[in-house]
């Protein structure tokens, strides 16, 4: 082969080249204007529910108007537990007081009462309502209220009512008298949280010694500490002698009588008594002049 001929080999062979790359160029130039991109990944939602959860809207019940206190009814003839005090730094200590031998009068009596007792108790906890029948004399209609609210009403024999609070104070009333024509005799007591505790009875009798089981109040209570209790009672507009006893059930030794006082219509006496247990009396030392209307408040320690 001449170099003649040899040149053109090489410029064909360059020229074939030149057109390969150039071909390559333009099929890689239309494959990039033809692709299509790649969907980009959507947003990671926090929180974002998994599959096949249902997100709902958040109920929020509307405030109601709840009584004060709070309280619920123990509707059992079987007495409940005694409550114990929340031991909780603060905490206000269990008092607890019975009205003993009290004689109730029939609901069928046109001139008979309802016996009201009412007191308040501090702090939340838990109040009870105990009846014990002590005659064989029927039923009890018993009826618990918290403020004006009624917890519950039962005619028994015996049973406990129990009521519960969160407030910081709260009143309660307890109402009993005889089912229909019954006319029993109970003990009636009561336990609640008091910093300084007290307890009235409305519609109580002082009726004489002519009527022994409606004349004055027994009342027995667990003092906490030494103080003093207070007896402060009143019986109508007639002007009766009376008297006050105290017994120390504990040890004995704080026993005391005011003999053959007034005559009054009402008594307001204090009386000195250390922890432990005491029984308060106070009854009219007259015949009386019958039905005589008697409210009595028993403060103590």
């Amino acid at each position: 082969m001449n170099d003649r001929t040899l040149r053109s080999v090489v410029t064909a062979l360059g020229g074939l080249l030149v057109l390969v790359i150039a071909v390559t160029l333009l099929v890689i130039v239309g494959r990039s204007g033809s692709a299509t991109p790649t969907p980009s990944l959507p947003p990671v939602a926090l929180a974002s529910p998994s599959v096949g959860a249902t997100l709902t809207p958040t109920e929020i019940a509307a405030p109601t108007a709840s009584p004060t206190p709070e309280a619920t009814p123990l509707t059992t003839a079987t007495p409940a537990s005694t409550p114990v005090a929340s031991g909780s730094p603060g905490a206000t200590a269990l008092a607890k007081l019975t009205f003993i031998g009290l004689k109730l009068d029939a609901a069928t009596d046109p001139g008979g009462e309802t016996r009201v007792v009412t007191f308040r108790s501090d702090g939340a906890g838990t109040v009870t309502a105990k009846l014990a029948s002590t005659s064989g004399q029927g039923t009890t209609h018993m009826c618990l209220l918290a403020g004006t609210r009624e917890i519950g009403c039962k005619d028994w024999a015996s049973g406990t009512f129990t009521g519960r609070t969160s407030r910081d104070h709260a009143n309660w009333t307890v109402t009993v008298r005889g089912s229909a024509a019954a006319t029993p005799t109970v003990d009636l007591t009561v336990t609640f949280q008091a910093a300084a505790p007290s307890v009235t009875i409305e519609h109580a009798r002082f009726d004489g010694t002519a009527s022994p089981d409606t004349n004055g109040i027994q009342a027995r209570f667990e003092a906490r500490v030494s103080g003093d209790a207070h007896l402060v009672a009143d019986w109508g507009g007639h002007p009766f002698l009376y008297e006050v006893d105290l017994f120390d059930e504990t040890g004995g030794s704080g026993n005391a009588t005011l003999a053959n006082q007034g005559p009054s219509t009402n008594v307001d006496e204090a009386f000195p008594v250390t922890a432990g247990t005491w029984r308060l009396v106070l009854q009219n030392i007259e015949d009386g002049l019958g039905t005589t209307d008697l409210t009595a408040t028993i403060s103590w320690p």
